[in-house]
């Protein structure tokens, strides 16, 4: 995924966690007078909603900081070039593949349609995967959840002006590192061992066709390397009233009224269900969250381009000329760009309120630990 497409996503996401207002000027700008129900900030618990509205004011102060933060990991760290932005799957073929291959048990949450919305057929999910070892990047995303954790953690406890402490700044960024690597689970080719970059142009012309039909909508300052804004802090379309009228016919328009139309819901609880409706089947962490979403685009890969097709055969498919390929690419990319944002949104708050799961996580040992001393 190009560096405007990821920005995008991270800006969608925070807007996601926002609440719908009241206001007139919140009426008048895009999302609030033609997708009211595209903000969930609100609707989930108490603690939720605070945390919701805490994180969202720390972030709306750092826009600005969103194209390069969010294309950190490609421009400065580059762990690309090493697998930390992929996980590759593929069918086992030889002996030594297949006695390997894995079930993956992990489950994307039911607020991800891409599986359904695709047609793809959910028995495919009991398939057996061969995953090579350098691919790291649902570990890259649990990594960097817990740093961040760490972080917000030392600045609630380190006094100002602390040499140890950690700045805005440096949260901020890694919350954009998490939501790069987020957002490439999401993309099918980077889930799927074969090579889609080159000769083969799959891989990057899926992810041009995104970033340009960003670039073609939404107002963006080049100079600045920033996003425009509306009334309410959301990416601000393009003044071209033409371009306005075609925004409708647009993915990037199908994306949004797709998300606008889905609700979850985040509550403080401790079983282990509640936990699951959120975070998927058997998932238990950031980590096992990202293995489900990178198998779903695995499915979608093969979906998209089948495993049985020759290598030199996919090497000539060009996505973007082929009305076969075209539509089935509009409505991978609803689906997929949706899912993305919902991902980003949901991490991005269960990492911001894992301080506090592990304040209270520490808090029931020591009096634990208490209670036996005294016996």
């Amino acid at each position: 995924m190009k560096a405007i497409a990821h920005a995008w996503l991270a800006l969608m996401a925070l807007e996601r966690l926002k609440k719908a207002k009241k206001s007139e000027s919140f009426k008048r700008s895009f999302l609030g007078k033609n997708f009211p129900t595209y903000f969930l900030g609100g609707g989930f618990d108490s603690h939720f909603n605070k945390q919701a509205e805490n994180f969202v004011n720390f972030f709306d102060k750092h826009k600005d900081a969103f194209l390069k933060g969010a294309w950190f990991p490609d421009n400065v760290i580059a762990d690309n070039l090493v697998g930390g932005h992929t996980l590759k799957l593929k069918k086992p073929l030889t002996e030594s593949e297949k006695k390997v291959a894995e079930e993956f048990r992990n489950r994307i949450p039911e607020h991800l349609h891409s599986l359904e919305a695709l047609k793809i057929d959910r028995s495919r999910l009991n398939e057996k995967v061969y995953r090579s070892s350098q691919y790291v990047l649902p570990d890259r995303s649990e990594a960097l959840s817990h740093a961040i954790r760490d972080m917000v953690l030392i600045k609630k406890k380190e006094p100002k002006g602390s040499d140890i402490m950690f700045n805005d700044d440096q949260i901020t960024l890694y919350f954009l590192m998490l939501s790069h690597y987020l957002a490439d689970a999401h993309v099918p080719p980077h889930c799927d061992s074969r090579d889609f970059y080159g000769p083969s142009t799959i891989h990057p012309d899926m992810e041009k066709y995104w970033d340009d039909e960003i670039k073609k909508f939404y107002d963006f300052d080049k100079k600045r390397g920033v996003f425009d804004y509306d009334i309410d802090g959301a990416p601000e379309l393009i003044k071209d009233e033409k371009k306005q009228k075609q925004f409708s016919k647009s993915f990037l328009y199908d994306v949004i009224a797709e998300l606008s139309k889905r609700k979850w819901t985040l509550k403080k609880a401790k079983s282990k269900l509640a936990d699951q409706k959120v975070l998927g089947e058997n998932n238990k962490k950031v980590y096992d969250y990202v293995k489900a979403v990178c198998f779903v685009s695995y499915l979608i890969s093969t979906d998209f381009i089948p495993d049985d097709v020759p290598e030199d055969k996919y090497q000539k498919i060009k996505i973007l000329e082929d009305p076969k390929y075209k539509n089935k690419l509009n409505q991978i990319s609803v689906n997929v760009l949706a899912d993305a944002i919902d991902s980003i949104s949901l991490v991005w708050l269960l990492t911001w309120d894992k301080y506090n799961k592990l304040k209270e996580e520490v808090e029931e040992k020591r009096e634990l630990i208490g209670k036996e001393g005294k016996v």
